[in-house]
C-alpha cells in the first residue's frame, strides 16, 4: 500500500511536479517534493547546495513507499536517476507520469501513471499491492 510517496522531478518540471502533489494529497498520502525554493532554472544552486539538498532528498525516499518520476517527455535528469537507483535500492516502488527515454531506467519502472490519471490509477496500484507486492 502507498501511504508516502516522493516526488522527483527535474527543476524544469516543477509545475508537473505541483499538480502531482496536490493529485497525491487529495488522495490523503504523505508526499515529500523537491525544494522548490531551489528551482535551477530561477537561481543559482552551489555545489554544497546541491550536496546538502541531495543527502535531504534521499532521506525523504527512505521514508516514503514509492517515488514518483516527473518525466515530462520521457526526460529524467542526472539526480533523478540517481534517486531513483536509490528508490530501487531501497525496495521503493517506482513510478512515472510518462516512459522514461533512457532504456536502463525503463527496467526500473513499476508503472507509468499520468499526472491526469494520478487517482484512479494509484488507488487501483494500492488494491494490487494490497494483494500482491508490487
Amino acid at each position: 500500500m502507498i501511504e508516502a510517496i516522493t516526488i522527483c522531478s527535474s527543476s524544469k518540471f516543477y509545475d508537473t511536479a505541483q499538480r502531482a502533489e496536490a493529485a497525491f494529497r487529495a488522495l490523503g498520502m504523505t508526499v515529500y517534493t523537491p525544494r522548490y525554493d531551489y528551482n535551477e532554472q530561477r537561481v543559482t544552486v552551489h555545489e554544497s547546495d546541491k550536496v546538502q539538498l541531495t543527502r535531504e532528498f534521499l532521506a525523504k525516499i527512505s521514508k516514503s513507499d514509492a517515488v514518483f518520476v516527473v518525466a515530462n517527455g520521457g526526460y529524467a535528469g542526472v539526480s533523478v536517476c540517481i534517486e531513483v537507483g536509490y528508490a530501487v535500492g531501497q525496495g521503493r516502488a517506482v513510478l512515472f507520469s510518462e516512459q522514461p527515454a533512457e532504456f536502463a531506467l525503463r527496467a526500473l519502472v513499476d508503472a507509468v501513471v499520468p499526472v491526469d490519471h494520478i487517482d484512479a490509477e494509484v488507488r487501483s496500484l494500492n488494491r494490487a499491492a494490497a494483494r500482491t507486492p508490487l
